[in-house]
Order: structure tokens, then C-alpha cells, then sequence
């Protein structure tokens, strides 16, 4: 009896602890090259209330020369509220061997950006992503996108 309701019990257990995707858009490069002033725009469908979190998920080739992400990422609310902050991921670890998940001749990394943004009233969040690279191209660079999933908190 005691395994039964454990066993039913077991999806709600997990369904609890998992994130829940709100949202993922990803950009794809042509060429895998992302130019200077190609900002990137996402549009995210926010509620009043909502608490999310915003990850990164870039993808990259084995000969990208970078061991970080350089990008300015500001969060347009609902609300009026504008966040900005320049941010410059590691892509390498200490050891200097390359973070994410490989797979042929491509990296694929999940960088977190903000954790617990709350949100007060309901509408559309854009997330506007600017390359911060000093060269007008930046080869490498296959897919850029953005996840947001509601927060554990």
C-alpha cells in the first residue's frame, strides 16, 4: 500500500522541483558569425506575479577564439523598469577545458543571467542582447537563444 502511494505521489514530487519553461526563442547565425550591431531582441510574455529566471544557451564552434561571452543584456518591463548590465560569461573552466555539452564540432552552453526577476504587472518583458566584441564580426557564434523558466523560490 505504501509503494502505491508512493508511486503516485512520484510526478507531483518532481513536477514540484522541475523548472518550468515560459519561454525559449533561439537565434541562428548565418554563417556562425554574429555581427557587431546585430542586436538581438526576445519578446517574453510576463504575469503579474511571475518570478523567473533567464538563462543564455549559446552555441559555438570548437574554433571559437574566445574563453568568455561578451554581451550587454537589458530587460525592458512591463512596468516602465529598465535593467542593463554588461555581462562577460566564462567559457572555460579553470583548467581551461571548454563548459557545456559537446557535440560533433559544436559547444552547447547554458549561461545563467538572472535569477528571481519578479514581475508586478502583467505584459510583455524584452530582453535586448548586444554583442560587446571590438570587431565588427564575431566568428564562431552558431545560435544565440534565451530560456525563462519560473523560479524554485
Amino acid at each position: 500500500m505504501k509503494r502505491s502511494v508512493l508511486l503516485l505521489l512520484l510526478p507531483v514530487i518532481l513536477s514540484a522541483c522541475s523548472h518550468a519553461v515560459v519561454f525559449n526563442e533561439t537565434k541562428t547565425f548565418d554563417n556562425a558569425t554574429w555581427r557587431r550591431f546585430d542586436i538581438l531582441w526576445f519578446n517574453v510574455p510576463v504575469k503579474k506575479g511571475d518570478v523567473l529566471d533567464f538563462d543564455l544557451n549559446l552555441t559555438h564552434l570548437s574554433g571559437f577564439q574566445y574563453d568568455k561571452l561578451w554581451v550587454d543584456i537589458t530587460f525592458y518591463t512591463p512596468d516602465g523598469t529598465t535593467r542593463s548590465r554588461d555581462y562577460d560569461f566564462n567559457l572555460k573552466d579553470k583548467a581551461g577545458n571548454r563548459k557545456g555539452e559537446k557535440s560533433g564540432d559544436r559547444w552547447h552552453v547554458d549561461l545563467p543571467v538572472r535569477k528571481d526577476l519578479s514581475f508586478n504587472k502583467t505584459g510583455i518583458c524584452k530582453v535586448r542582447i548586444e554583442n560587446k566584441y571590438s570587431k565588427m564580426e564575431t566568428p564562431g557564434i552558431v545560435e544565440l537563444g534565451l530560456t525563462v523558466s519560473k523560479s524554485e523560490r
